[in-house]
């Protein structure tokens, strides 16, 4: 099931790029796929942001709505009127997440084993690439490693999830007083969660220019190029959403 829905296609998709588009050169087949796929899943992305931004500023009410129903039944009634009155739902997002991690896969054991012509796995009605260049802009070698494609990697990353880091929402309104317990809990949720998206912030593009580096210049490749397009999308649907207020 894994070959046939997620991995040939894509497979079939480089092979028919390198041999019809960009005439047997596997770097810029490698773009061109990235950002076929990102088109693809562009519904989805937006979905995500946009939920992403309604639960920002859903926060302040969501937290009104903890201190003024201590009652759990009574204050999961009030937070789902208050989903259904922004159109959106708490898992909506992880949702949309969860649907594109088998694309991504599927895109990084392409570019892992996509560098040699695999005759059991190309569609019949394909023809075969009779030439295949590996070496991208004259200098950098697809099937070796490249710091510098594997240090851009990193860094794209970690502009996209400074972007994709939403802005705190203003949290400025009026509480009922609650007792020093639940004070001190809040309090420690909010520094745990903001440490661990600080974390991830930081170490995911260490971690993303290792694996870059580590593997080949190719998977280096397509992070670079996936990143980027995540850039602009990111940038491009929160200011449409931002206009339109959702």
């Amino acid at each position: 099931m894994w070959n046939t829905i997620f991995y040939q296609p894509i497979y079939n998709i480089l092979i028919f790029i390198i041999g019809h588009v960009t005439f047997g050169d596997v770097g810029f087949a490698i773009i061109l796929v990235t950002i076929i796929v990102k088109l693809v899943i562009y519904p989805l992305t937006k979905k995500s942001i946009r939920s992403q931004i309604l639960m920002k500023r859903m926060e302040p009410e969501i937290k009104l709505i903890k201190k003024n129903y201590p009652n759990k039944e009574e204050q999961a009634k009030k937070t789902m009127d208050l989903y259904k009155k922004y159109g959106t739902n708490p898992f909506s997002g992880c949702f949309v997440v969860i649907l594109q991690i088998p694309i991504i896969f599927a895109l990084y054991f392409v570019f892992l084993h996509g560098l040699s012509l695999d005759p059991s796995l190309i569609y019949s009605f394909l023809v075969k690439p009779a030439y295949i260049h590996t070496n991208f802009l004259g200098f950098i070698e697809m099937g070796n490693k490249s710091i510098f494609l594997a240090l851009l990697a990193g860094i794209t990353q970690f502009i996209q999830g400074y972007l994709a880091t939403p802005v705190k929402a203003n949290d400025k309104v009026e509480i009922l007083p609650v007792g020093a317990d639940e004070t001190v809990a809040n309090s420690f949720q909010d520094d745990l969660a903001s440490s661990m998206q600080t974390n991830i912030k930081y170490i995911l593009p260490v971690f993303i220019v290792f694996i870059a580096w580590k593997i080949s210049a190719a998977i280096a490749l397509y992070f670079v190029i996936s990143n980027t397009f995540s850039i602009v999308q990111e940038w491009y649907i929160r200011r449409s959403l931002e206009k339109k207020s959702i």
